[in-house]
């Protein structure tokens, strides 16, 4: 597992950095601010020092100055003569964050405003108006209160927002380590409460982590706002929130350390759920400092949300106890529908480990202890097996170009290829015939079709025709199947044996639009599990359902 500080990013910075959205005062006074340059948004925080980066430098600013308000030429104006810009608070990657005043009821507001290069991109100003739009329907205490929408002189879209000052979970965790389980739960409670209401709504957030949190102090309390409703998606058609032009098929949203696994797979069909899992994730990081899994890069993390299970909070902490650690387990399941299946049903099992009453009364949570396999170490060794599959895939790859350019001669010294069994017509093909593999071993894949009858090749071999069953070695080394059907373009679709095992995949063609197109695959009796995807094709892919 990682500390907060050691797998935010490639410069190690996150760990330092200030939270990523704007909110409400306390004070009349402005406080300093912070500014995190990975993030969209930035926000007023409390500090002793300000350290904010210029817009033009990329330097520290002297500390007796504000942010780039010299260098800021919406510093001053008033937009829609409504809002007049009193200071700059920080910038992001997409956008510019700053204070501003009404002038009619003398309220304090935040306001983004996108950067000048992204003023004419469709995509981005559709993305911030969905966060204006999503976000101030919902209606909830714990979310981000997004008042007015609006255009600045020179076409750049901004919205306005409650002016927040405090700071985000992730600096308080980065900052801290891990929080006394009391603060912990109450923190969750209301990230529950908040995303519940959001769900209700037909919106799920889809990027939930502690930099999308804020943390602002009430009567000597935590008061959370979740924020950054950016990559939301309403549920709801009538929303059209699922353009193609904000949600494309296979994207994967989020943030790899809080994904659901079928984010990580880029399942189409998504749903609350995947919010429920990146709230466990939030939980068991408050309560152990650390993240559940570490890597070095974004897909060693994805494969770890895939296949492995997280060490127990309790081995990291000592001090959670057995019905907590059953509360985070089950926000954390793998499969969604063994998963809480409401914020509800989370928000009642944290209630229940809030209160003092669970002894006496004999109430129970609805999560159930789960009996523990003796853990496994996370040893060098693993890592290097990753290095010898990526291995694997690159030399696949050399293998796969070589041919495509013109040199799809078999090399000398090559070992005839396998027989390949097949079953009689029966539509199951084995991947790997031979001596008979213990069927443990073995990958169940059923593949279908859309339209139906579609001929499917792995790699340069003909499995038949959909709906068929592939059988092979259960390992974790991606292969790529082929799908063709007389007047639709080919397509393809990239398989895990251990990722999908024992579901189906479906695979789509689409209508040929004149001649059809036809992807080049590997030659027959080549090798079959592991050869390298084609992008050229023209068509969906739809991954394992549930």
């Amino acid at each position: 597992m990682t500390k907060r500080g050691d797998a935010r990013g490639g410069d190690g910075s996150a760990g330092s950095t200030a939270p990523t959205m704007p909110g409400t005062p306390a004070a009349t006074t402005p406080a300093p601010a912070s500014v995190d340059s990975h993030a969209d948004t930035a926000v007023a925080t409390k500090s002793e020092k300000f350290r904010a980066l210029t817009p033009h430098s990329g330097e520290s600013a002297p500390e007796d100055e504000t942010p780039s308000e010299t260098l800021d030429t919406l510093v001053g104006t008033v937009l829609e003569a409504k809002y007049e810009i009193t200071r700059k608070i920080g910038q992001g990657g997409m956008g510019a964050v700053y204070e501003a005043t009404h002038k009619l009821i003398g309220k304090r507001v935040a306001v983004k405003v996108l950067l000048d290069k992204y003023a004419q991109k469709d995509q981005i100003v559709a993305r911030l108006q969905q966060e204006a739009r999503l976000a101030s329907s919902i209606g909830h205490s714990n979310i981000i209160d997004i008042t007015d929408i609006g255009q600045t002189k020179d076409g750049r879209m901004f919205v306005v927002m409650e002016f927040l000052e405090g700071e985000s979970l992730g600096a308080l965790i980065a900052r801290s380590g891990r929080l006394d389980q009391p603060r912990a739960l109450r923190i969750a409670r209301q990230i529950a409460s908040a995303l519940g209401a959001a769900h209700k709504k037909g919106i799920v957030h889809r990027d939930v982590k502690p930099e999308n949190v804020f943390l602002l102090t009430r009567n000597d309390q935590d008061y959370i706002k979740v924020v950054d409703f950016g990559i939301s998606k309403s549920l709801r058609p009538e929303d059209g929130s699922d353009s193609p032009r904000l949600t494309q098929t296979g994207m994967v949203l989020g943030t790899p350390l809080y994904m659901s696994p079928e984010q990580a797979r880029g399942d189409e069909q998504l749903d609350h759920r995947i919010d429920i899992y990146a709230l466990g994730v939030i939980l068991y990081e408050m309560v152990t400092g650390e993240v559940p899994y570490r890597g070095s890069n974004y897909l060693n993390i994805l494969s770890q949300v895939l296949a492995d299970d997280p060490i127990p909070p309790s081995q990291v902490n000592k001090e959670v106890g057995p019905d907590l650690e059953a509360v985070i387990d089950k926000a954390l399941e793998k499969d969604r529908d063994h998963r809480y299946q409401s914020m509800e049903e989370l928000a009642a099992d944290l209630e229940l480990l809030m209160s003092e009453s669970m002894a006496s009364t004999g109430a129970r949570i609805t999560a159930n202890r789960r009996k523990r396999k003796p853990a496994v170490a996370r040893t060098p060794l693993r890592y290097v097996m990753w290095v010898a599959v990526v291995s694997v895939i690159v030399a696949a790859v050399v293998v796969t170009v070589k041919m495509m350019m013109g040199g799809g001669d078999k090399p000398a010294g090559v070992a005839a290829a396998p027989a390949v069994a097949s079953d009689g017509g029966s539509g199951k093909v084995r991947a790997d015939a031979g001596p008979k593999k213990d069927s443990t071993q073995l990958a169940h894949i059923r593949i279908e079709s859309r339209p139906p009858e579609v001929e499917v090749f792995d790699g340069g071999r003909l499995l038949g025709t959909t709906p068929v069953d592939w059988e092979g070695v259960k390992r974790d080394t991606p292969f790529v199947i082929y799908g063709s059907k007389d007047g639709y373009d080919d397509n393809q679709m990239t398989l895990n044996p251990i990722v999908m095992d024992g579901k189906p995949v479906t695979i789509v063609l689409h209508k040929a639009k004149g001649k059809a197109k036809h992807l080049k695959r590997p030659p027959a009796g080549g090798k079959t599990g592991g050869s390298t995807p084609d992008n050229t094709a023209g068509g969906d892919l739809i991954p394992p359902t549930k």
